[in-house]
């Protein structure tokens, strides 16, 4: 009977390290340019960590992608008919094995041509994302996080006129960085329970309308003392700092507005959430 339970118990713990054994394996992908039409470029990765940044080739997509072959499964496709673009990782259940170390849930590195105009779209989960979009040809940009923490940079003026840029920040921290350099024209912004952060750094070549809808999150938004800033407020619980602003009959306009050569208007819509206004003191 001893034996027998020695037997069950061993066969247990073989199945249990089974259950959280990790196969990591790399693959390496690309494609060339063959013309410079638009593309729709979606990138889903569900836990790891991501880096995105500008091709520095001929390449329409280079990816390397490090991954857990027992649990996960990476997505490289273009479909040619339609121009959309496919990358990622993919989980097969909500399971992911455990680990002390941030190499446990594998690594992505994509790099996008800068030549070719793209609507943009990124869905990611446990993520830690680095994404230097300055210098690419984006035509929209899609953002959905769910518990990343993400910081996205225009270190350098987008090539193309970016006509939404859509968030939506679940339990996240997005951080964007020098967004007047992407040259966008409309942002709207969903904020659940996690952090917004845009800086409005950079270039700002023409006026920015901001729609933020902040359960119980916050938004902070950078603006140059040379922009000028109305809010459309309408909160419940939330709302914003008003000093140095004045109240007229369709909402709250900065000292300067009447004044500044561009604006940024923000139509405010808080729940318990709260925007912070920063940068606009000399």
């Amino acid at each position: 009977m001893k034996l027998r339970n020695v037997a069950l118990l061993t066969a247990l713990v073989a199945s249990s390290v089974s259950l959280h054994a990790q196969t990591w394996r790399t693959i390496d992908a690309s494609r060339q340019v063959h013309d410079t039409g638009a593309i729709a470029a979606h990138i889903d990765y569900a836990a790891g960590k991501l880096d995105l940044r500008p091709a520095t080739g001929s390449a329409l997509y280079h990816v390397t992608t490090r991954y857990d072959a027992d649990q996960t499964d990476p997505v490289t496709r273009f479909d040619t008919a339609s121009r959309v673009l496919s990358l990622g990782v993919h989980l097969r259940s909500m399971h992911m094995s455990g680990g002390d170390h941030e190499d446990d849930a594998g690594s992505m590195l994509a790099e996008l041509n800068s030549a070719v105009p793209m609507d943009l779209s990124l869905d990611l989960g446990a993520v830690e994302a680095d994404l230097q979009l300055g210098g690419l040809h984006l035509t929209d940009l899609s953002l959905r996080s769910g518990a990343a923490d993400v910081t996205a940079r225009f270190n350098q003026p987008n090539r193309g006129t970016l006509r939404t840029m859509t968030l939506q920040v679940g339990a996240a921290q997005v951080k964007l960085m020098d967004v007047a350099n992407a040259g966008v024209s409309r942002i709207v912004a969903e904020v659940g329970a996690g952090s917004l952060s845009i800086d409005l750094g950079g270039t700002l070549a023409r006026d920015v309308d901001i729609t933020a809808t902040l359960a119980v999150g916050g938004l902070t938004l950078n603006v140059s003392p040379d922009e000028g800033v109305f809010v459309d407020e309408r909160s419940f619980l939330g709302g914003f700092e008003k000093a140095g602003f004045t109240k007229k009959a369709d909402g709250w306009y900065s000292t300067n507005y009447d004044a500044a050569a561009h604006h940024v208007r923000v139509h405010l819509h808080a729940f318990a959430g709260g925007m912070t206004l920063t940068g606009m003191q000399k």
